[in-house]
């Protein structure tokens, strides 16, 4: 089984080097991309160690904003690096640099063998979750600077004032490429695990005029990293070999703490969860905030069976 991984990274270079290290097998390869907006050291530092490593990759920088479509073109950098050098894989694993294996290759391997020709990728239709679509993607959201900006703007305040302001800003708002005739929209998990045909495929239609019209649209959405390739691939002839599932453990903290929708750190707590888990990695950890559960999941999961 030959896999090639891609890491979207921005921080931390030794947790990065651990994920690689753990992951890094005969048949593997690794395409790195690290956001422009992280460290420069960071970035010289995961560059100096693994440039001359044969098997990795480092992708054109994209910016790489909570919500907005950077990740995705970070994603898309990483296809168009991974076909440019004709890496040969079967599977191509879409990873957070925050993730780390919770089973060992082997049995990456041989789940992967159970889902040939399969792809991994949760999904769901936005016209099941109506109140995503109006808060994703009704609204025209665009950057000014550091800053992102809504029109409609929401706020529960000084709600005159928020209508007055909407008023004054909407003729300078652009007018909104549309979507792409018969297309419907979906969202899922950003981490999914596609075949080489399928990855080719997303190459050739994000160059499409269709393809190229979606990311326009996409661009004045919020969370596009949990839309674009669901809804390039639930509208392809790849509908059909797509499983909904993404084989991820990730933990979301409490909206009524975390309005944003931020993963929850996974700690030594969460231990025996991830014991009994199916899934095959785990997002998000932190060795800054908690460096022993990798250190459990090492000891426990992974050494026996790779030794």
């Amino acid at each position: 089984m030959r896999i090639v991984y891609i890491i979207l990274a921005h921080t931390n270079y030794e947790q990065t080097m651990r994920l690689f290290s753990r992951l890094n097998k005969e048949d593997t390869s690794f395409v790195f991309h690290i956001s422009k907006t992280s460290d420069p050291q960071y970035f010289e530092e995961v560059f100096a160690a693994l440039k001359d490593q044969p098997n990795c990759y480092f992708a054109k920088r994209a910016v790489v904003r909570w919500g907005d479509f950077g990740v995705n073109q970070g994603a898309l950098n990483a296809i168009g690096t991974i076909l440019d050098n004709q890496i040969d894989f079967d599977f191509a694993i879409l990873l957070s640099g925050q993730s780390y294996p919770l089973k060992s290759h082997a049995t990456i391997c041989r789940v992967l063998e159970e889902y040939q020709g399969k792809q991994l990728l949760e999904n769901i239709p936005f016209s099941e979750i109506e109140k995503d679509r109006a808060h994703r993607i009704e609204p025209y959201y665009f950057w000014l600077g550091n800053r992102n900006f809504r029109h409609p703007h929401q706020g529960r305040r000084n709600k005159l004032l928020v209508t007055l302001l909407d008023f004054l800003m909407s003729p300078f708002i652009p007018k909104r490429q549309p979507l792409p005739p018969g297309y419907t929209l979906y969202k899922g998990s950003l981490w999914w695990t596609l075949t080489k045909d399928c990855i080719e495929y997303i190459q050739q239609h994000s160059r499409t005029e269709d393809g190229q019209n979606l990311i326009k649209f996409l661009k004045n959405t919020r969370h596009s990293g949990e839309t674009y390739f669901q809804t390039v691939l639930m509208n392809s002839d790849y509908k059909e070999s797509i499983v909904n599932k993404d084989l991820r453990y990730i933990l979301w903290l409490d909206p009524k703490v975390d309005k944003r929708g931020h993963p929850k750190i996974l700690t030594v707590q969460n231990f025996d969860a991830i014991v009994s888990t199916e899934c095959l990695f785990g997002r998000k950890f932190d060795m800054e905030k908690d460096a022993e559960i990798l250190d459990l999941i090492d000891e426990h999961i992974l050494a026996p069976s790779d030794s």
